[in-house]
């Protein structure tokens, strides 16, 4: 059973441009359904609103469980997870220039995402270069929320 009707799986899809919210991993290609993610989980308090839901892949979605918080692995600062509904995703993450599919992370809060949700292990490196190759995987730093 979910806890998310038929219109909020759609529109939380369609807002997220059919792409986890994290990884910038699309839906296209794929053989799991992304799950939508409490952006503040709501063991912390959060509800189950619009402004609270973002889509995740599987891989973002299991890693980032209930945290909202994660170390900084350059200045091992505890900082804020990025959050999709009030940050822009280009002001935290850009995507590597050298490695292919690599995301870096532009702050504390980027680096700490990337780091906790591991989206720089390789398994998702290959599936995102490989997804790249019959493109259905685009480097997308589009400002998007």
């Amino acid at each position: 059973m979910t806890v998310f009707s038929d219109e909020v799986r759609a529109a939380v899809i369609a807002r997220a441009g059919g792409r986890c919210e994290y990884s910038h991993l699309s839906t296209a290609g794929q053989v799991a359904t992304f799950p939508i993610d409490h952006v503040v989980p709501r063991s912390s308090g959060g509800l189950t609103v619009l402004d609270n839901l973002a889509l995740a892949c599987p891989h973002c979605n299991a890693h980032k469980w209930v945290y909202t918080s994660a170390t900084d692995p350059v200045s091992g600062a505890f900082v804020p997870l990025f959050n999709p509904r009030t940050q822009l995703w280009s002001d935290h993450f850009q995507w590597s220039s050298r490695d292919s599919g690599v995301l870096e992370g532009k702050t504390p809060c980027g680096r700490a995402t990337i780091a906790l949700l591991q989206i720089n292990d390789p398994d998702m490196l290959a599936i995102r270069q490989l997804l790249a190759s019959v493109g259905l995987f685009a480097q997308i730093d589009d400002g998007a929320r």
